[in-house]
C-alpha cells in the first residue's frame, strides 16, 4: 500500500506533507504582522476569507533562509484549524509506499514537538516527512489559535459596527 504526500522545499531541501492536512497552495499572499507573538509566527493572512497564522517553518525548524525570494503559503488543517506554513516552493503530489517509510532514529526527536518521526525513499533521495500533529506544543496550539479567535472577534466586531453605522446613516 501507498501514502501521498505534498513536496516541499524549504531552505535548499525537500521534505513532504501528508497530503490528508493539505487545504491548497497560495502563491500571493498579504502578511499582518502580530507584535509579541511566537518567534516563529509570522503574523496573519487572509486565505479565502479565512484569517489564517501564518508560521515561519524555517524559524521553527532553526534552518537558514537561503532563498531570500518570495515564499508561498501551505494551508493545512490540523484538527480543524487552519494554518498556514510558509515554504519556499511546493512540487507535485508523490505516492510512497509502505515499505519505503521508515522512522527516524528517537535521537532526533525533540522533546516537546515530535514533527519529524519518518522519512520516506523516494527516487533514492531520503526525504524527511512532516507531521503537522507535531509541530506546536499545546501551549504554542493555545496562543496561536487564540490569536485567531481574537481576529475572528474583531472582525465580527467591525462588521456589526459598520451595521450600526449603517443604520444610523438610513435614519438620518
Amino acid at each position: 500500500m501507498s501514502r501521498q504526500f505534498v513536496m516541499i522545499d524549504l531552505a535548499e531541501q525537500n521534505y513532504c506533507i501528508p497530503i490528508e492536512f493539505v487545504s491548497g497552495v497560495i502563491d500571493n499572499f498579504t502578511l499582518t504582522i502580530v507584535p509579541n507573538s511566537l518567534s516563529f509566527l509570522k503574523g496573519v493572512s487572509n486565505v479565502r476569507g479565512d484569517i489564517l497564522p501564518v508560521i515561519d517553518l524555517k524559524n521553527l525548524f532553526n534552518l537558514k533562509d537561503n532563498n531570500g525570494g518570495s515564499q508561498k503559503l501551505m494551508c493545512i488543517n490540523l484538527n480543524g484549524q487552519g494554518v498556514a506554513l510558509t515554504v519556499d516552493g511546493a512540487s507535485n503530489v508523490i505516492s510512497v509506499e509502505d515499505n519505503l517509510i521508515n522512522e527516524l532514529p528517537p535521537l532526533l526527536y525533540k522533546s516537546e514537538r515530535n514533527y519529524f518521526k519518518l522519512v520516506a525513499n523516494v527516487n533514492d533521495n531520503l526525504t524527511i516527512i512532516i507531521d503537522p500533529d507535531g509541530l506546536f506544543t499545546e501551549e504554542e496550539k493555545k496562543e496561536i489559535f487564540s490569536l485567531k479567535d481574537k481576529n475572528d472577534e474583531k472582525e465580527k466586531e467591525d462588521e456589526e459596527d459598520n451595521e450600526n453605522e449603517n443604520k444610523e446613516d438610513e435614519d438620518k
